[in-house]
């Protein structure tokens, strides 16, 4: 029952959220049939009508990303992957997103043999097998939620490090208002917190962390949330093995 609840409510969802940018798009284009926009308005209209199919566009996508993740032929293109790189690779793509918004992105390299990192090191490379595009998304998808409750002047930090018998620990923390437990509880349940801070906060489609939590196991990982980490916000893990395990 429970199940089914959950179900139905991640439906009303799905239809709120797909209905309120389309009565957005439709008012505004009747008034431009009706000729009811002043030309001096033209340019404000415009843009809102983007900003509304940006929206509808990010939904429909991450709508389309899960039913993919749920295909039985969904594969995997593993390769021996450095996730260091990868991590700094997408700590630079963020950065300038970041900076627009007055939030300061910075990379945690993994520390040698636990030692302090000096500036002139080279960071140490983890490398697992996996699929690093795939890993990526998952990366983006956590920085995005991030970057998008996350203050001017606070910032977003992405580490890696090796985990305990093989593997890698990803994190993505952020020094937003973080999350409350009931909130961790349901974290991962399609639009459990995007009906829960809509109104209180910046909040996306609400299905991009049950995106994240079936794309890592389906990388034979995991993703866990803490409330509060040492930025003061959410702290998400992901835990990748040395390799995932064949489907």
């Amino acid at each position: 029952m429970h199940s089914e609840n959950r179900q139905r409510e991640f439906l009303l969802s799905v239809s709120h959220e797909l209905r309120t940018p389309l009565t957005a798009l439709r008012g505004y284009a009747e008034a431009l049939a009706d000729g009811m926009i002043e030309p001096e308005r033209l340019p404000e209209v415009g843009r809102i009508l983007a900003g509304e199919t940006q929206r509808l566009d990010r939904f429909l996508g991450d709508l389309l990303d899960l039913a993919r993740l749920e295909a039985d032929d969904f594969r995997l293109e593993t390769a021996a992957t450095d996730l260091t790189a990868l991590v700094a690779e997408a700590a630079a793509f963020w950065a300038e997103p970041a900076a627009r918004h007055g939030v300061g992105l910075r990379c945690e390299p993994p520390r040698p043999s636990g030692a302090p990192q000096e500036p002139e090191q080279e960071p140490e490379a983890v490398v697992v097998a996996t699929d690093a595009f795939r890993v990526r998304q998952l990366i983006d998808g956590l920085v995005q939620n991030a970057l998008r409750v996350t203050p001017a002047g606070r910032p977003v930090v992405l580490a890696v490090r090796p985990a305990d018998g093989g593997g890698a620990r990803l994190e993505v923390r952020d020094g937003g208002p973080g999350l409350t437990d009931d909130d961790v509880r349901v974290a991962f349940d399609s639009g459990a917190l995007h009906e829960r801070y809509r109104s209180v906060r910046p909040v996306g489609s609400g299905l991009g962390l049950a995106i994240a939590h079936r794309l890592a196991g389906l990388l034979g990982g995991s993703v866990a949330v803490r409330g509060h980490g040492p930025e003061g916000g959410a702290a998400f893990t992901v835990t990748l093995p040395p390799a995932p395990p064949p489907r």
